[in-house]
């Protein structure tokens, strides 16, 4: 049986198409929000009989060659499948693992190093660990995992509905904003950056000139692309707090929240992340992704908007 052909260059095009049907798909392996990275990639498929079967992005390190470790400010950029839910599960899983063992031992004799940032619907990852099993001398991928939070937005009739499922404190507190702030979409980014900044530094953290650039040409991208939105929380018409979300066919995005640490008794931040959830449901989305609870307080802030823990590996290797 002929082996299946890798393609080291897929077209934008292509791939884009692969990852519309992909069960593992999401707004951070389109090409739209990869090309706001500041950053090479490329995009690798896996074809057999002509026909897409995987596929995988590898995001070019500052220094040149595959990064080792995950780009910042994405969540899932790892391999992905094409879709076989309509294949018996049994076949199919056998299926999808022969083809990630072939795949993976193509892109690892390509990349010295490399890191694939599994999304958690990819749920099989027996093919990462046993790679180089009986030679691990050749290297072995690492698995570190990971966390993020999943509001189910299916369940819930409506915003209202799902708002009295969060903890009774965020409710509380969303009220309380409601009554003394604004709402305002779009904005400046600079003033947006400018609290993002201030977020930072009430935790005695530096946003370098990278970082700044990066978080700038992201939001930026998003908003011009159609597949963002900014919001800010006003006091007194100050802007006070923002959340960017970005979004996919299906799924919400929470990948930034910034605050002014000098009005954080507003609880602006959990009026603009509960406005824009309130989005989410008018947009027909079925989930929101709050990107992330790994750590212990930024983790619980999450987990109190009613989300469900779902587990995600970054699989490194040669690092």
């Amino acid at each position: 049986m002929k082996a299946p052909e890798v393609n080291f260059s897929e077209t934008k095009a292509g791939w884009d198409a692969f990852v519309a049907t992909s069960p593992q798909r999401s707004i951070f392996v389109e090409t739209r929000f990869l090309d706001s990275l500041l950053t090479g990639y490329d995009l690798v498929t896996c074809r057999d009989g002509g026909v897409i079967v995987a596929g995988a992005v590898i995001v070019h390190s500052p220094e040149g060659g595959a990064r080792g470790k995950p780009q910042q400010f994405t969540q899932y950029q790892g391999l992905l499948l094409a879709d076989n839910r309509g294949v018996k599960k049994h076949s199919a899983l056998a299926h999808e693992l022969g083809v990630v063992e072939y795949f993976l031992g193509q892109l690892t004799a390509r990349y010295p190093r490399c890191c694939l940032c599994q999304s958690w619907r990819f749920a099989d990852l027996r093919a990462f660990q046993w790679h180089n099993y009986h030679a691990p001398d050749q290297g072995m991928f690492r698995l570190d995992l990971r966390y993020t939070g999943i509001v189910d937005l299916k369940s819930h009739a409506s915003f209202e509905d799902y708002l009295s499922c969060v903890r009774t404190v965020r409710r509380q507190e969303f009220g309380k904003a409601s009554q003394a702030l604004a709402l305002q979409e779009g904005g400046d980014g600079e003033v947006f950056f400018d609290l993002y900044r201030k977020t930072f530094e009430r935790q005695d953290l530096r946003v370098s000139e990278r970082e700044g650039a990066l978080v700038r040409s992201i939001v930026s991208r998003a908003l011009e692309g159609g597949y963002g939105k900014r919001v800010f929380a006003l006091l007194g018409g100050v802007p006070v707090a923002a959340a960017v979300f970005v979004y996919d066919d299906r799924s919400a995005y929470y990948l930034f929240g910034a605050a002014d640490p000098a009005h954080r008794r507003t609880f602006a931040g959990a009026f603009v992340l509960l406005q824009l959830i309130k989005d989410a449901f008018a947009r027909g989305l079925t989930e929101v992704d709050l990107v992330g609870v790994n750590s212990p307080n930024r983790g619980d802030f999450k987990i109190s908007f009613n989300a469900d823990i779902r587990p995600h590996f970054n699989c490194s290797f040669g690092s």
